[in-house]
């Protein structure tokens, strides 16, 4: 198939699409769903095929020093949604094709959120978080601070960042987050829902004779939706440090960034799904789950795991979560002879990553000083983050103190795509 005839069966699959959503405005009927899930799988086949045909060209072209327009060309975008966000040409990550139509990039942590708005507001850039807070609080005083004002959203409840500076202040936040070191993915989401196809079970087929029936597995695939969960980090600042620091900017994106990090680790890896929380990978139903209730004193365990894991065909363990006091309990793996206890050559491969979003307060039998790790493919984690974030300024609630109070919100939400890829072994007591 050429790139044209990709691009245009591209197209035709898209308005397929949007006619079943138009058909079936509510839950998709069986035959309807089967007939959107092979569509979306075929789209996805066809998106990685057009990529890679696009980078082949690409490369022909720079090896024949051909130069379009006489000069670099604008790289082709395409729209994912409606606050600008586009998606590079040369993104090489997968895509995903929401129920709604909607094209929505599946970011790895190489990918950045803030690419996807290159075309977006330098003025924003340039003013920057805490730039914007000042005007905010003061009121605009130049040019380059009315004109970002001018197109921030600003109501009773708070301003909404300008998507440039907001999609940088995520990628912070994402590079401190455990769980995406881990190898959870990102899915930007431009709305407050996302629907999604996920698969429950492996299926399974069988070999068969001429005119024989086929075997019909159990359903293997259900409907699940994202919908953005809402956190707030009140902070205050003095008056003079916000009018006249050098570094304002930087501090107040690190201590976003720190915060927001332990709060969505806590929600990916053990969010309950309770009180507007997150459902993470440890109460996600599905994930496969060994009790320890005991101290961790060797590699057995943790082989164990592994060998759980390699049963249902997970793919790769790529990564091992644990609190720290755990981590520090498998350093001191000692053999017979008081020797440093080596791990073995598979497992000492795989990263082992802490954070104290980890609790070490689990019930194990009459005591409540338990700790679990959490192992698999991380990357069937996605992790959907609203591209919108909201701060407020509190001008008077701090105000005898002569300081500044300011208030921002992340929206964010936990999808496990194949529980069975990921384990928890839990009940390990110090």
């Amino acid at each position: 198939m050429t790139l044209r005839e990709m691009m245009t069966r591209r197209a035709e699959i898209g308005t397929e699409l949007r006619a079943l959503n138009d058909a079936h405005p509510g839950d998709l009927p069986a035959e309807a769903q089967t007939r959107w899930d092979a569509l979306n799988t075929e789209l996805s086949g066809i998106e990685q095929r057009i990529a890679r045909q696009q980078t082949v060209d690409d490369l022909e072209r720079r090896a024949a020093g051909t130069r379009i327009g006489g000069g670099a060309p604008e790289p082709e975008t395409r729209q994912i949604g409606g606050d600008g966000a586009r998606i590079p040409a040369d993104f090489d990550g997968l895509c995903l094709i929401a129920q709604n139509g909607q094209r929505v990039p599946v970011l790895e942590q190489r990918h950045a959120i803030a690419d996807l708005y290159q075309s977006g507001n330098s003025a924003a850039e340039e003013l920057g978080v805490g730039g914007f807070l000042r005007a905010l609080y003061r009121g605009a005083q130049t040019d380059l601070e009315r004109r970002v004002l001018s197109e921030s959203s600003i109501g009773s409840g708070g301003a909404m960042v300008p998507l440039p500076v907001a999609a940088g202040i995520l990628d912070e936040l994402r590079a401190s987050t455990v769980a995406f070191r881990a190898g959870c993915r990102t899915v930007p989401m431009a709305s407050q829902s996302l629907t999604f196809g996920r698969l429950t079970k492996t299926p399974v087929g069988a070999w068969r004779a001429e005119n024989a029936a086929i075997v019909e597995d159990e359903s293997t695939f259900d409907q699940v939706t994202m919908k953005a969960k809402s956190w707030a980090l009140r902070c205050k600042i003095s008056r003079e440090l916000l009018e006249d620091g050098q570094n304002v900017d930087s501090i107040i994106r690190s201590a976003f960034a720190a915060s927001g990090a332990l709060a969505l680790d806590q929600a990916i890896l053990f969010g309950d799904g309770t009180a507007n929380q997150p459902l993470g990978i440890s109460n996600t139903a599905g994930i496969q789950t060994t009790a320890l209730n005991a101290a961790l004193g060797n590699w057995d365990p943790i082989l164990d795991g592994v060998l759980d894991l390699e049963n249902v065909n997970s793919g790769t363990v790529s990564a091992m979560v644990m609190a720290p006091r755990t981590n520090r309990a498998i350093r001191g793996f000692k053999d017979a002879n008081n020797n440093p206890l080596t791990a073995p050559a598979d497992v000492g491969t795989i990263p082992r990553l802490t954070t104290t979003s980890v609790p070490v307060n689990e019930t194990v039998g009459a005591g409540a000083n338990g700790s679990s790790i959490l192992m698999g493919d991380f990357s069937q984690v996605y992790v959907g983050m609203r591209t919108s974030l909201q701060i407020s300024v509190l001008n008077e609630l701090y105000a005898e103190n002569g300081q500044i109070g300011f208030v921002a919100w992340m929206r964010a939400d936990v999808l496990v795509i194949r529980p069975q890829t990921l384990l928890r072994l839990s009940g390990i007591t110090p």
